[in-house]
């Protein structure tokens, strides 16, 4: 991967080339960004310019030392690894950041550390990092990624570069193109991953490339397309078939019903303006035409109500099954 080929976060990349060119690498950085923004891909390029037989402000990507970074077995690259899902020990940083410091690169000028969910470390093992950072040997570079910087220590925090990644909106139209054109997908599906990525590119990637994504929309628009006609049996299976699906994390809850939104937010603008051209969900837009023919705006305005409030009740552990039965009940009504 190299620099260019990354969509948006001008700012970090000119940054960090900035660094490669002048040759003033900090001993430490912080990237920080919400899930899947893209940190690893920064910091695994990063590294990859780093470790470059060639130099300069982008990767080869050909020299040996670039394709060892590529298949993440570089001798030099550390990832900190952890066994338990929600936490960083500080054992786990002692053995594989701390004591491993001491031993000079193997095959490199440098050996670089990447601690990925940094915020999961707890406080002895952020006290422990702290530490390797106050005095690092000259040859090492530790980056690490977190979605919540504020959980590390300021005096961490202080010590390191802070590299913000920020949502990437003025290139949408070229994240779309290459989501068409790379998963062979439509573009009403490009444009409603794009909107619930909300310009996390590393997300709507993910998204693009999920099963359950696409399952999950056809589940969405199979409701839409016939809960005006169920009876109410059938609409109380339907909510205790979400709510088995969500418990069995076979649906997430709430994507669920930011597609809802989507779709009723479609519904509504054609109504008001008739217009096609901010239409997600152009492929169905004979059942929009329809529904928006048959009801009022208020009708349409509830149905969003309805869905923000089912968001407050989600959040607040209602039981699912009466959320859905009570949401359903007002989506009939369009």
């Amino acid at each position: 991967m190299l620099f260019r080929d990354i969509i948006g976060q001008e700012d970090i990349k000119q940054h960090m080339q900035k660094a490669l060119r002048e040759g003033k690498i900090s001993h430490a950085y912080i990237i920080s960004g919400e899930k899947e923004s893209g940190k690893m891909m920064l910091a695994k390029t990063f590294s990859q310019a780093l470790f470059c037989e060639q130099g300069g402000e982008e990767p080869c990507g050909e020299c040996p030392s670039c394709k060892k970074v590529a298949h993440d077995n570089h001798p030099d690259l550390i990832y900190v690894r952890h066994e338990k899902p929600n936490l960083i020990s500080v054992d786990e940083i002692r053995d594989q950041v701390v004591g491993d410091m001491s031993i000079r690169p193997y095959s490199a000028k440098r050996k670089i550390y990447i601690v990925e969910d940094a915020q999961l470390m707890n406080a002895s093992g952020q006290n422990a990092i702290l530490k390797s950072l106050e005095e690092p040997p000259a040859y090492v570079t530790m980056i690490l990624l977190t979605d919540n910087a504020s959980a590390l220590l300021q005096t961490i925090r202080s010590r390191c570069i802070q590299l913000n990644i920020q949502p990437v909106m003025k290139e949408r139209e070229q994240i779309k193109r290459q989501l068409m054109r790379t998963y062979q997908m439509p573009e009403y599906e490009a444009e409603a991953i794009l909107n619930f990525s909300q310009g996390n590119v590393g997300k709507a990637y993910v998204l693009a490339n999920s099963e359950g994504f696409r399952t999950l929309m056809d589940e969405v628009l199979s409701l839409v397309f016939s809960v005006f006609s169920m009876q109410q049996i059938e609409v109380e299976r339907k909510a205790a078939e979400i709510k088995t699906a969500v418990k069995n994390k076979e649906l997430d809850v709430k994507e669920y019903l930011d597609l809802l939104v989507l779709w009723y937010r479609d519904v509504l603008l054609y109504k008001a303006t008739a217009n096609l051209e901010y239409i997600y969900f152009k492929d169905h837009i004979r059942e929009i035409r329809k529904q928006a023919k048959r009801a009022d705006f208020e009708n349409i305005n509830n149905v969003l109500q309805k869905i923000e409030e089912c968001r407050a009740q989600v959040r607040a552990n209602v039981d699912l099954e009466l959320v859905f039965i009570l949401l359903m009940q007002v989506m009939k009504e369009i």
